[in-house]
């Protein structure tokens, strides 16, 4: 298989927003392929320091490897650590404070295609993990969760309204065989919500997907964990950007700045991808950015 590059989901709206600039100290709060580590420090160059976390140790190795090809190793840190464990980095780092912040909630394309279970088009075992070193897997889930749990998880993480039917479908299916693949799951569910010919604008399989990853790395829960250690490490009118793909995630990050009278937005409406980057980058359709100073 021919590895896709990475691409940085509105990379420039991002860095606008951040100011970018030598001398200064950025966190890259999952660093993924590794795109907006590399544009931070080729922006703040000479002697900006980026300061990049990820859960998931080999997308962090690869973009170590990266990195180093181009960039002074003493400008950048990396830790595999999940972002809620932000502020540790920081001081691990050398540093108590930092000058800006980018959050970027979606999933890179070292996971899809990796056969680790994030994707239905891939074949490979459903794992989901983006740390290997946690225990539930989705596999898990779909095998040993009572089917009301498993329907639970899908309406609650992927809004999903056939997630009754689907359980259902699941269960049925494991009384035979274990569900082992991605694929396999991906036909019990178009079997389960099969609604004719009819084109629709997401695949039958992708609120599942998105729900079981959700599940699977209490990314709820790592994502509140951030947010409550920001204010520690942000200095006075240092900025956070954030970038989410759907609603919940978006809803936790909305009200959390919301009741916080230390952050401000610095716009008040959401930016959206431009229609250009949708065309070069369709994966970047349902992101959303917001952007917050420390007062």
């Amino acid at each position: 298989m021919v590895e896709t590059k990475h691409i940085p989901v509105m990379l420039e709206e991002v860095l606008g927003v951040l100011n970018v600039s030598a001398g200064k100290v950025y966190i890259d709060a999952t660093v993924g392929g590794g795109g907006f580590s590399r544009e931070i420090l080729k922006r703040s160059s000479p002697d900006g320091t980026l300061i990049g976390l990820d859960r998931d140790a080999q997308s962090l190795e690869k973009a170590e490897e990266e990195l180093e090809k181009d960039f002074d190793k003493k400008r950048f840190y990396l830790f595999h650590l999940n972002f809620n464990r932000i502020d540790e980095a920081v001081r691990s780092a050398g540093f108590n404070v930092v000058d800006g912040i980018v959050l970027d909630l979606g999933i890179s394309s070292i996971q899809l295609e990796g056969g680790r279970g994030f994707s239905f088009k891939e074949e490979g075992f459903l794992d989901m993990r983006m740390d290997r070193d946690e225990e539930i897997t989705a596999f898990k889930i779909i095998n040993d969760y009572p089917e009301k749990v498993i329907a639970d998880i899908l309406w609650k993480y992927g809004n999903e309204r056939f997630s009754r039917r689907i359980a259902r479908k699941i269960v049925e299916y494991r009384k035979k065989k274990p569900v082992e693949t991605p694929v396999e799951l991906s036909e019990i569910i178009n079997k389960a919500v099969f609604r004719g010919k009819k084109n629709y604008k997401i695949d039958n399989s992708t609120r599942t997907f998105m729900a079981l990853r959700i599940a699977v790395n209490k990314e709820y829960e790592s994502l509140q964990g951030c947010l409550e250690k920001i204010k520690g490490i942000l200095v006075s009118k240092g900025i956070i950007a954030i970038i989410s793909f759907h609603s919940g995630e978006d809803r936790i990050v909305k009200n959390f700045f919301r009741n916080d009278p230390d952050f401000r937005p610095v716009f008040k409406k959401l930016m959206y991808p431009s229609e250009k980057e949708i065309k070069i980058n369709p994966r970047s359709r349902s992101a959303k950015l917001r952007a917050f100073y420390h007062v």
